[in-house]
């Protein structure tokens, strides 16, 4: 018998939706934003109906946009930084730039919701130096995936479980034992569930989710690649609901509230 996770982490990156523009696609400033808040609230409408907790990571520049939405959250939620804004390159930029970028980014979250931010997962999984994340104070971070996938990770043969480094302690993305295979955003939506399911049995400590406030807006009309508008909206909230009632039992909680007690 296939033995049940302990804890399971719903997290969600909270952002400006720029990535038509990494497929050279036109999307106005407005848009993005407006896509992003109209996700956000589907996901704060999903999380209240099932009564379960999450993290989520913000941009500064989304939280500057929408103040009184992330004080909403702040208030039932925990809240991590996720960059100062979508286009920064923490692993690309010199170390001062990344500091300064990050170091602002927190200030500006922390002065909206008046408390502590004390975690962090970077935009696209590209994190500066642990030593700048100590130095902010950052006390873990979430921006770990132990997996391998062409022109984006190559991380086969790092940790899948909780490691500290430089003072900081990091909570991998989850993936499956042995072959590393992803449960990620992309994975979840463009495989069937019991793929998730069987990756989520096979994690006996944890299982960390990722998903974009964007994925929850039906973007099927963009002129974007099959697999990432495929499920997005209606049929993403059907499935996550569908993967909650699962593990209804099991305890979804933040990743700080997880430290605490593991």
């Amino acid at each position: 018998m296939e033995d049940k996770i302990k804890t399971i982490l719903l997290t969600f990156d909270i952002e400006e939706f720029d990535l038509p523009m990494e497929f050279g696609r036109e999307i106005s400033e407005n848009e993005q934003f407006e896509i992003s808040k109209e996700g956000t609230g589907k996901i704060l409408e999903l999380l209240e109906k099932n009564n379960i907790q999450a993290t989520f990571f913000i941009s500064a520049k989304f939280a500057k946009k929408y103040p009184d939405l992330i004080k909403k959250i702040s208030k039932d939620y925990e809240i991590g930084l996720h960059c100062y804004e979508h286009k920064d390159n923490y692993s690309e930029m010199n170390e001062d730039k990344a500091f300064e970028r990050i170091k602002k980014g927190k200030e500006m979250i922390e002065k909206i919701i008046n408390k502590k931010i004390s975690c962090f997962r970077a935009n696209r999984f590209q994190p500066p130096s642990y030593d700048i994340l100590n130095r902010v104070g950052i006390i873990y971070d979430s921006s770990l995936h132990p997996t391998y996938i062409p022109r984006r990770y190559n991380n086969f043969f790092s940790s899948r479980k909780v490691f500290s480094k430089n003072n900081v302690k990091i909570i991998p993305i989850s993936v499956s034992p042995t072959l590393r295979l992803p449960i990620f955003w992309l994975a979840f939506r463009n495989f069937p569930l019991f793929y998730s399911r069987y990756i989520t049995n096979r994690n006996r400590d944890y299982i960390c989710l990722v998903f974009h406030s964007w994925e929850f807006v039906n973007i099927g009309n963009m002129d974007l690649p099959i697999l990432i508008k495929r499920n997005t909206g209606e049929k993403l909230i059907k499935k996550l609901q569908r993967y909650i009632n699962t593990y209804k039992e099991d305890n979804f909680t933040t990743i700080s509230s997880y430290l605490l007690t593991s």
